[in-house]
């Protein structure tokens, strides 16, 4: 195999092709069902038209997910390298990356798809019931139910075997992978601007073969005309509501006896700060005093958030400038 395949779907076309076949096979083996072999078996348009898409739509669904990890990935040496982004160029940047290798990563959330379009599929099949006992006739018995159960069984076949397919990943998921989007994220862009700050994402590529993948993306937040030894991170904490706060290091800083300052800073609750050191490490947490009890729940404006950061900020240099 050529050193400059990436993803073989060999063994994924044919598995396609066996679902091919097998769809056709239950849309005729349903129709000479239907009109000769078991025509006078009772309530033989239930099965097929009720039970039988159900069936259809897991066994397409097994399908799509033989179909998915059926895709193979060629192990080979993939080039790092690291890049710092702004948060507009990094949303292009995962567009392009959806585009291209969306279909590859997994998708788990369209189980709960798959599980609210059973009762829809019921729902389809006895207005399909009603319809034939209506006794409606467009060509002849045998070309009509070939067709609207093509129709059917195509609809039920293709919607579990795309699902199906959505669900797992491939086994190279440490390479094709969604790219990240979580709380931290969504928060850094929000300080994104912020007077005093630097932010952006920093992303790590993965190149090979032309080809080039998103290994990882973290925010990365730090005081503008600082040096990388002083950084702040943003962790979201998740207690009844999103309670942001941010930790602020400055490597070889300032030593801070252990304490906790209160500041209001004209956001609707006080600024604490928490100072601390880990070994060679200054460390200062900023967080709102939210109120423990409260008739209330909660909330931390974007705007309050940017003036605690900026808060931060102005600690974080007066720490580093300190000892230079």
């Amino acid at each position: 195999m050529s050193d400059d395949v990436i993803i073989d779907h060999g063994h994924q076309h044919a598995i396609n092709r066996v679902f091919a076949l097998f769809l056709v096979l239950a849309i005729v083996g349903a129709t000479l069902a239907k009109n000769y072999w078991f025509s006078t078996l009772t309530n033989i348009d239930l099965y097929i038209i009720v039970f039988f898409p159900v069936a259809l739509l897991f066994i397409s669904f097994g399908f799509g997910y033989a179909s998915k990890k059926a895709i193979d990935y060629v192990p080979g040496e993939w080039e790092s390298r690291k890049v710092l982004v702004t948060f507009s160029e990094y949303e292009r940047m995962v567009e392009d990356y959806d585009e291209a290798y969306g279909e590859l990563y997994a998708h788990p959330g369209d189980c709960m798809t798959f599980c609210c379009l059973l009762p829809v599929l019921f729902v389809f099949g006895y207005m399909f019931l009603i319809f034939q006992g209506q006794d409606i006739q467009l060509i002849c018995p045998l070309v009509d139910t070939l067709l609207l159960l093509g129709i059917y069984y195509s609809i039920a076949g293709a919607v579990g075997f795309i699902t199906g397919f959505r669900v797992p990943n491939i086994d190279a998921e440490e390479f094709f992978k969604a790219p990240p989007n979580d709380d931290s994220m969504e928060y850094a862009e929000k300080l994104d601007g912020a007077r005093g700050l630097e932010v952006g994402v920093a992303v790590e590529l993965g190149v090979r073969a032309g080809v080039q993948t998103l290994f990882n993306a973290e925010p990365k937040v730090g005081v503008k005309g600082l040096p990388d030894t002083v950084r702040i991170r943003i962790q979201v904490s998740h207690s009844g509501f999103d309670y942001p706060y941010l930790v602020g290091t400055v490597y070889k800083g300032a030593p801070v006896e252990e304490t906790v300052e209160t500041i209001k800073i004209r956001t609707r609750y006080p600024a604490l700060l928490e100072y601390s050191m880990d070994e060679n490490v200054t460390v200062i947490v900023a967080r709102f005093k939210v109120p423990k009890r409260s008739s209330r729940v909660p909330y931390i404006s974007d705007e309050d958030f940017r003036a605690l950061a900026r808060l931060l900020a102005e600690k974080l240099k007066e720490n580093y400038e300190s000892v230079q």
